[in-house]
């Protein structure tokens, strides 16, 4: 359990990344940022997104199953983090605060620039921005990833 749980962490992280930085489109839309924005976004989510897979391990090595535990609500944190930006103004029409922090701009508009190109399987809620296929999946790897590491925790 463990090992899947590292690799649902690890794949997330490389996911993110490539995602990030690599153009795919219509999968994703990296030629909406600059390079030195990617740099920077793989720079700040990675060693989050990283965090719980060390913690596991170091819990796993040490026979502490609190780290593994910390991992594990990190990862579940950090999930819920992007359900919240994407989900809750698709759903519910609601903006979380921190959405655009720094850009001057709203979500509807950021999303409109940058993910309305890509691929969107979900119906469209009136004029409400629509979780894209890219972020669909790596909610889904996060998800994953949490629940299986609380797991793993369990059985250290």
């Amino acid at each position: 359990m463990i090992a899947l749980a590292l690799t649902l962490i690890l794949a997330a992280v490389v996911y993110h990344a490539v995602m990030t930085l690599v153009d795919l489109y219509p999968f994703n839309n990296v030629r909406a940022a600059k390079r030195s924005e990617q740099l920077t976004e793989v720079a700040v989510n990675a060693p989050v997104m990283a965090l719980p897979a060390v913690l596991l391990a170091i819990g796993a090595a040490a026979s502490l199953p609190w780290l593994g535990y910390l991992g594990g609500v990190i990862e579940l944190l950090a999930v819920l983090g992007g359900l919240l930006l994407w989900w809750s103004p698709y759903l519910i029409g609601v903006t979380m605060p921190w959405a655009t922090a720094g850009t001057g701009t709203t979500w509807p508009q950021l999303h409109a620039r940058t993910y309305a190109d890509t691929v969107i399987v979900l119906p469209r809620i009136g004029g409400r921005p629509r979780p894209n296929l890219e972020h669909m999946l790596l909610h889904a790897l996060m998800l994953a990833a949490a629940i299986v590491t609380l797991i793993a925790a369990k059985n250290l």
